[in-house]
């Protein structure tokens, strides 16, 4: 049984969904793209090259390497190269177009699958066609939940004090309102979805299912419900076709929980024999390492920093979000928005490369004070409240000013994050250079860049160069279980031979997360 994995077509931004060990040619013939393959797809030509924009494809095999030496340097062959995991790709072919159905057809009653990221910060939902494998759409809405608090652990409280019905009802709203989303998108009716598979974590999952979650507000941090078919009562399964299937994946173990799950599928850790490691950021951060077959994890609570939240010119990854900062050596500044030309707030990766930037040019030492000497001295200044800050954007820009606080913040971000990997590391056995891949995962985390997570010491030395984004892979392993309904018992069968790590109960968690707070690289 092979997991269903996407294949993105660029520019076309086409995407199907296809068994994990497809060619690419099959995967552009189940998407209805037109790339020619003169040899017949016997890889002997040369001629139906395609780039890696994203992701990786399985090394070349024999046949592959002999047509390579006959194709242009830094492509793949279309008619050999397997995919593992999810992966976008550019023919050489000039603009190659999809064969599309028209849209009066789509918009029909058709009968779509959907998975679904149940994440802290937002919902994620994607729709595909059962029958082709064709994505139709994919669209994320903010967790409505975000009224009871940024993390986990504030509405664990929340739902202790008596609001779990209402935390359950706006988890409700929000996969309803993100599948409604896709399903405009896509010109389908939401009526259509016959089956949904729903990833989340621990603390999600459980206030979705309406079950009590006191067993995850105190030692040991058990999560009571295990997944399965979802219970009775959710409004979004009222807009579904009426015998529609909603499935939630199994949480691995205390806060490591089913979005975790459906990222090792999406990886590919499961079957992995050789160490890989899987972080996924977000405000409740997951770790998984996989070797032979084996897994070992961790969660870390590190706050909503990561997304933008609680930073003082901070906000969603949105438009006119900066999601990049470069400083120059003679103090200008140059950033990158998101689909727009001038930056408004920093996105939560944003931040990080600012950060990051601050640390190159001199401007925030290991400790993470920020220093003012450098090539941006005029544009430090301090806040009507005493505190340290630093204009990044032009002079008009009040929203592009990071503070000493908002430095703290991410701080403790990325200490919870490494105090993770380094415990993960400990417990396998691992050390960080014998590492074969580093999967950096979540919408978050596919917008970092891996040298800016080593020079801050997030990620160990020396992995960088190791270091793949796998985009919300959480969502697409819930979609490859929509797909297969077989996958949830591999799925369950790798969740319950996984060993969990528990930093909260750790006595050295404390001190190892003061030592992790630095800005500087660090070996493992």
């Amino acid at each position: 049984m092979e997991n269903h994995v996407p294949v993105t077509f660029s520019p076309a931004e086409e995407t199907v969904w296809v068994e994990s060990g497809a060619t690419v040619i099959e995967a552009a013939r189940r998407a209805g793209m037109i790339l020619v393959a003169p040899c017949g797809g016997r890889g002997v030509c040369g001629s139906c090259g395609v780039r890696v924009l994203a992701g990786t494809l399985e090394p070349p095999d024999a046949e592959e390497l002999l047509g390579l030496s006959r194709a242009r340097q830094g492509v793949r062959l279309a008619c050999r190269a397997r995919v593992r995991g999810p992966v976008t790709v550019r023919p050489l072919a000039l603009d190659p177009q999809p064969r599309r159905l028209p849209v009066e057809k789509l918009a029909q009653h058709v009968p779509v699958v959907a998975g679904v990221d149940l994440g802290t910060t937002s919902v994620a939902a994607v729709l595909i066609d059962p029958k082709t494998g064709r994505e139709l759409a994919r669209a994320s809405v903010p967790n409505a939940q975000q009224t009871h608090g940024a993390d986990v652990l504030t509405r664990v409280s929340a739902a202790q004090d008596g609001a779990a019905d209402e935390l359950r009802r706006l988890a409700d709203e929000s996969i309803l309102a993100a599948l409604q989303a896709a399903a405009v998108s896509a010109s389908v009716l939401v009526q259509g979805v016959e089956r949904v598979v729903i990833a989340g974590n621990s603390v999600m999952t459980t206030l979705l299912a309406g079950v009590d979650t006191a067993s995850l507000a105190t030692h040991p941090f058990s999560a009571e419900y295990t997944g399965g078919q979802l219970p009775p009562g959710s409004l979004f399964a009222q807009h579904l076709a009426s015998d529609a299937a909603i499935e939630v994946l199994p949480p691995i173990a205390g806060f490591v929980g089913g979005d975790a799950l459906a990222c090792t599928l999406s990886a590919g850790l499961v079957k992995s024999r050789e160490p890989v490691l899987l972080v996924d950021f977000g405000t409740n951060a997951e770790i998984v390492l996989a070797r032979g077959g084996v897994l070992v994890v961790a969660s870390a609570a590190a706050g909503p920093a990561f997304e933008g939240v609680g930073i003082s010119c901070g906000g969603p990854a949105a438009a006119g979000a900066a999601s990049r900062v470069l400083i120059e050596d003679d103090g200008s500044v140059h950033m990158e928005a998101i689909g727009s030309s001038s930056a408004r707030w920093f996105s939560g990766s944003g931040l990080v490369s600012a950060v990051a930037a601050l640390r190159r040019c001199g401007h925030l030492d290991s400790s993470g004070l920020l220093v003012e000497k450098g090539p941006l001295q005029m544009r430090f200044s301090r806040s009507a409240e005493g505190v340290v800050q630093v204009r990044l954007g032009d002079e008009v820009s009040e929203c592009l000013v990071l503070t000493q606080l908002d430095v703290r913040a991410l701080q403790l971000a990325k200490g919870a994050v490494r105090t993770g990997i380094e415990a993960v590391l400990r417990a396998a056995g691992v050390e960080a250079a014998a590492l074969v891949r580093v999967c950096v995962a979540g919408a978050f985390g596919s917008a970092l860049e891996p040298a800016d997570l080593v020079e801050l010491g997030v990620l160990p030395q020396g992995v960088a160069e190791k270091t793949v984004r796998v985009g919300n892979a959480a969502l697409d392993g819930a979609a490859a279980v929509a797909l297969d309904a077989g996958l949830e018992e591999v799925a369950r069968a790798a969740a319950c031979g996984a060993r969990h790590v528990e930093l909260a109960t750790d006595p050295t968690f404390a001190s190892a997360l003061m030592a992790a707070t630095d800005f500087a690289p660090y070996e493992a």
